[in-house]
């Protein structure tokens, strides 16, 4: 019987170093793990991206199949793109927030999922944990064995906490099984990789690849919302990019990393514009939120226009 690597899920081998799994043979009788995960873990080493799975190449496996699904995705990455993905994951599934340790208390998580709700249209529960403080995990799996749930993929974006959602759980319910790897690297799982707890099978997975502002940011923050007041016609600046904005208006910025951030006074040419409406988000794949209270013209310098998608707020402030 092939054994396979417990940190991305590969089969392992003494072959050839080009193939995913690989161990040298002298040591592969008593590995766990494969030479890549090893020194991803050991040393931190960056990653190949040859053997990252495709979206679809995801959701084919996944949608064939009748078991629970759990898409995982922190607070900053619930956007356009990362919802679309999950309306696309069929039969029955939960969205699950991670990393809520992160979220400022000024935030009213609550309402912020309520909104999340109506906004995308989202028929399936909600639910918010936080791994690594351990909040919502033991009430995560009893809602599964409620639901007497025997089989679940565990899915998400990369890096969104999957495998340190399972680690969690063996940790608290069988500290003798391997952990899975765990980096802030793109895409540390390369395959499929069962674990049972209690009575349940959870199936870890690659994560989706989306395109990302910054795919090796490690978040370690809590989100500490910044406003500015901006004057007709003022440039904000934050870390290596600028916003013109053409009316007044206030501006709060949330991120994970407290990052180079101010009014800018020199001149500048801009890429592209957009004409947004009163109280939007500005989702920033990868990177923060930036609630923008009145609407107008917006002009953008030095960010790649497809890491950008706009909703209606889910911090309220508007007629619902």
């Amino acid at each position: 019987m092939n054994r396979v690597c417990f940190g991305c899920g590969s089969i392992l081998q003494s072959d050839s170093e080009m193939i995913t799994g690989y161990v040298p043979k002298e040591k592969i009788d008593n590995a766990n793990y494969c030479k890549r995960c090893f020194r991803l873990t050991h040393y931190g080493d960056k990653t190949s991206n040859d053997f990252e799975k495709s979206t679809k190449t995801i959701l084919d496996k996944v949608n064939f199949s009748n078991n629970y699904k759990i898409f995982i995705i922190d607070f900053i990455n619930i956007n356009n793109n990362t919802m679309n993905i999950f309306k696309s994951i069929k039969g029955n599934k939960l969205l699950l927030i991670s990393k809520i340790d992160l979220i400022d208390k000024s935030i009213n998580i609550n309402n912020v999922v309520k909104r999340i709700k109506e906004i995308y249209r989202i028929s399936s529960d909600i639910r918010y944990i936080s791994s690594v403080k351990d909040y919502g995990v033991n009430s995560l799996l009893k809602y599964l064995e409620i639901k007497n749930i025997k089989k679940c993929y565990i899915l998400g974006p990369t890096n969104s906490g999957k495998s340190t959602l399972i680690n969690k759980l063996m940790e608290l319910y069988n500290p003798k099984l391997n952990k899975l790897t765990i980096s802030n690297k793109r895409n540390t799982t390369l395959e499929f990789i069962k674990i049972k707890i209690k009575d349940i099978t959870f199936i870890d997975s690659p994560g989706f690849l989306i395109n990302d502002y910054n795919l090796d940011n490690k978040y370690k923050s809590i989100i500490k919302p910044i406003t500015f007041n901006m004057k007709e016609n003022e440039v904000i600046k934050i870390n290596d990019f600028y916003i013109k904005f053409s009316n007044n208006t206030s501006i709060t910025i949330y991120l994970f990393d407290k990052l180079e951030m101010g009014k800018y006074y020199k001149e500048l040419e801009f890429n592209y514009d957009m004409e947004i409406d009163d109280n939007i988000d500005l989702c920033i794949n990868g990177f923060g939120i930036i609630n923008i209270k009145h609407g107008g013209n917006i002009r953008i310098n030095n960010l790649d226009k497809d890491l950008i998608s706009i909703r209606r707020s889910v911090f309220g402030g508007y007629d619902e």
